[in-house]
């Protein structure tokens, strides 16, 4: 039977206040444990019912041993008690190659599963949506578009939801979940080159728009492409290395570009970091203003300093203000245990949270990878081995100045050999906090300065925990489910939101659960 696990509240000592943690209120729901003919599977989207239940996606695929791959439909009632549930097996013709999903997108009671493929046939790359409703799963397939062989460059696919400044082709969704945008990468020697394709969730296509940058590719790198919350504009954050830029004495040898495209217009703002590095910027948009934040450093590309904002108007993108933010004297100590005039290497964008009042929770993680090489023995010989490191987890709030209100290091110390889903975090807000779910396979433990440090964590042993910035900054932790009290291990690094919700799978060999943390 299925359990509803009560929440555990546990008093732990909050290091920078000294004093202790008040209970950080939630639920736990979780499913009865099942099995699946496919070992890997992934949840790719939640969405309510509007009866308290709600629709899980999984996808999966088949390993070394099994072919497959397609999608697992699921309902589930209030208390993650299954209701119904329906198999997609992904089928193509002989004729398509190189079939991949770029996403999945739902409109009311109709979900579209949105594959790009190559037809040998015709020599064409095929968009196209397999739709279904929910109530009969009865799919059919819609084309969406498509483009000869010829005119795409050094075709691969990216992961879902994100975008790549290289080959291939993504998609990319609003965040009302009510548009999404096709890109793909044209082939072209002496410039930048892009097709991009706006739909709405119900597949009507809005416009199609070709993006050219008279500069080679090499030269210029793809941030991200964003669609506005009414579906109706592009925006597409590029940096640029240009001849002119590459005479500057100091700071980045690269200008940023931002270009705002709409069915009938196209509008670039070119803007720099002066005298700073900017590594990447990530784009915000509101109602009222358009934003661009990323970490900077004075000296080089790879050592980070603090945090740096752009403002601009959202339709005639004019430059507003410019804010260059370095860590806080809390960060530091954080971060060293001591006031220390030393930046930080290796960030790396996870997440980006708007509060109620419109300001900008910016979080990444500090990751890095190593190799080693492993003797195989006494008389010579070896591999070498890759690492993968999720460190300290980094988070900041911005005003809507520009300003930091408040910034935090979270020490961690996570590495893995092969597969990251149960290591890093997944962070959400719920009114004027922050929260963070993260693993760990033993006690939090406690290190110089009076700082904590989660460690560790393992398929074998892995306890969930909770961490809540407050809206002053001060944050506290509490383990939420012990490794004693579930059969499986949680993914805490591939966690999906919904509504004050957060959804993870758990999975041991071919046994799975669903886990709904509720805020």
């Amino acid at each position: 039977m299925k359990r509803i696990l009560l929440s555990i509240v546990i008093t732990v000592l909050f290091v920078t206040t000294n004093s202790h943690a008040q209970d950080i209120p939630f639920k736990n729901t979780i499913s009865d444990v099942f099995k699946d003919e496919y070992k890997h599977s992934a949840i790719v989207l939640v969405e309510e019912d509007g009866q308290g239940g709600v629709i899980i996606v999984r996808s999966y695929q088949g390993g070394m041993f099994s072919s497959g791959i397609g999608y697992y439909f699921e309902h589930y009632n209030s208390n993650l008690k299954l209701i119904k549930e329906y198999e997609y097996d992904m089928k193509y013709s002989d004729v398509e190659k190189q079939s991949s999903v770029l996403g999945v997108i739902m409109d009311g009671e109709k979900v579209n599963i949105i594959s790009f493929s190559y037809n040998k046939t015709d020599e064409e790359f095929i968009c196209s949506s397999f739709n279904a409703t929910i109530s009969d799963f009865n799919f059919s397939k819609t084309e969406l578009f498509r483009l000869k062989s010829q005119e795409i460059k050094q075709f691969s696919f990216f992961s879902p939801g994100t975008y790549d400044g290289d080959s291939g082709a993504s998609m990319i969704i609003n965040e009302d979940k009510t548009a999404f945008a096709i890109t793909v990468d044209i082939k072209d020697k002496t410039a930048e080159t892009h097709k991009l394709f706006l739909f709405d969730n119900k597949l009507n296509k809005k416009f199609e728009h070709t993006f050219k940058r008279d500069i080679k590719d090499r030269k210029f790198k793809f941030e991200n492409i964003d669609v506005s919350k009414d579906g109706n504009t592009l925006y597409l954050l590029g940096k640029a290395y240009t001849d002119e830029k590459k005479k500057k004495k100091d700071g980045g040898k690269y200008q940023y570009e931002l270009t705002r495209i709409t069915k009938d217009t196209e509008k670039t703002q070119v803007f720099d970091t002066d005298v700073n590095y900017a590594a990447s910027l990530k784009t915000i948009i509101f109602q009222d203003r358009l934003t661009c934040i990323g970490f900077y450093s004075e000296r080089n590309e790879n050592r980070f300093k603090g945090i740096c904002y752009f403002e601009l108007d959202p339709t005639s993108l004019e430059i507003r203000k410019s804010k260059f933010n370095p860590f806080t004297e809390q960060f530091i100590i954080d971060k060293y245990g001591k006031e220390k005039d030393k930046e930080l290497k290796f960030l790396s964008f996870r997440k980006i949270l708007i509060t109620p009042e419109n300001e900008i929770v910016f979080n990444a993680e500090e990751y890095y990878i190593t190799t080693t090489y492993v003797s195989s023995g006494p008389y010579g010989g070896g591999t070498t081995q890759t690492i993968y490191h999720y460190d300290d987890i980094v988070s900041a709030k911005i005003n809507q100045a520009g300003e930091i209100v408040w910034a935090r290091n979270i020490n961690k110390r996570q590495s893995t050999t092969g597969d990251d889903s149960y290591i890093s975090y997944t962070s959400t807000i719920k009114g004027n906090d922050t929260f963070f779910f993260i693993n760990t396979g033993e006690k939090v433990r406690k290190i110089s300065h009076d700082r904590i440090q989660f460690g560790q964590t393992s398929t074998r042993k892995s306890n969930l925990n909770i961490i809540r910035i407050k809206p002053n900054g001060d944050f506290d932790y509490q383990e939420i489910l012990d490794d004693k009290d579930s059969e499986v291990p949680f993914m805490v690094s591939n966690g999906i939101l919904s509504g004050d919700s957060v959804f993870f799978i758990g999975r041991k060999g071919r046994k799975k659960q669903i886990l709904k943390v509720t805020l």
